[in-house]
């Protein structure tokens, strides 16, 4: 009974910290849809997702940090899953712990080039006179910047290293028993859609490729999920409090 005591905390504290960054990185989700028709505006022409973000100004900006910074919070609270399950039946293996941490800061760096990049290419594009080269080296900035770091690393690397660790949480999750093993189940569920939703990244190099935009579903599946797992690892530390005063055993 001592090492599930000393998880208790542990787990509440991991429980707090994911169902926290569930509901919060909806916040700025939502203003960017508001201020900048996000996600279906990065499917416009470079030039005027550049002057509707100028025109967006400070609050738009802010926006994108407060949601850069939210995948920073989900490296933590990844961090303090690991922490809850380093022990028992549900042990989650370090390297998933690493996986999902590393999946938050690979997305926070690529969604903080919306705050510390793009301004000034929106700046120079909208300044510049319309047909000049300056433009035309705003665009392919704009473009190098949104394929490599936005696409490439924030999104195809933040997901694929954010589906092991959701395979490795969910299989943890599951070995708990009870409930658990119910919503564990339900996280493996979300990666086919992580997984087939990747061919809409990788058709911008392959442009044969089959697409099936299916990712904006496996994003609120597994945020959803998310909040699930927070709020049962909440539930099961307080249950477990419970237990351990009302049970003679748990002196023993």
């Amino acid at each position: 009974m001592k090492s599930e005591e000393h998880n208790r905390p542990a787990l509440m504290n991991a429980g707090i910290a994911l169902a926290t960054v569930a509901v919060l990185a909806n916040i700025p989700y939502v203003a960017l849809i508001a201020l900048f028709d996000y996600d279906d505006v990065l499917r416009r022409p470079a030039g005027e997702v550049l002057e509707l973000f100028h025109a967006g100004g400070s609050q738009l900006v802010l926006a994108w940090w407060t949601f850069g910074l939210s995948a920073i919070g989900f490296a933590l609270a990844a961090m303090l899953l690991g922490e809850a399950l380093k022990d028992g039946k549900a042990k989650l293996a370090t390297g998933f712990t690493l996986f999902g941490v590393l999946s938050g800061v690979f997305q926070a760096a690529a969604l903080l080039r919306w705050t510390f990049a793009i301004p000034a290419v929106a700046t120079a594009y909208v300044q510049a006179a319309e047909g000049s080269a300056e433009r035309a080296a705003a665009i392919s900035t704009y473009e190098a910047l949104n394929t490599f770091a936005g696409v490439g690393m924030g999104e195809h690397l933040g997901q694929v290293l954010l589906m092991v660790w959701t395979f490795g949480v969910g299989l943890a999750l599951m070995r708990m028993g009870g409930a658990m093993k119910w919503i564990g189940a339900a996280g493996l569920v979300t990666l086919p859609f992580w997984i087939v939703g990747q061919t809409e990244l990788l058709s911008l190099s392959m442009p044969e490729l089959p697409v099936i935009e299916v990712l904006p579903y496996a994003f609120m599946g597994w945020e959803l999920w998310l909040l699930v797992v927070g709020i049962a690892l909440i539930m099961r530390a307080m249950g477990k409090t419970a237990s351990v005063s009302s049970t003679p055993l748990a002196h023993a």
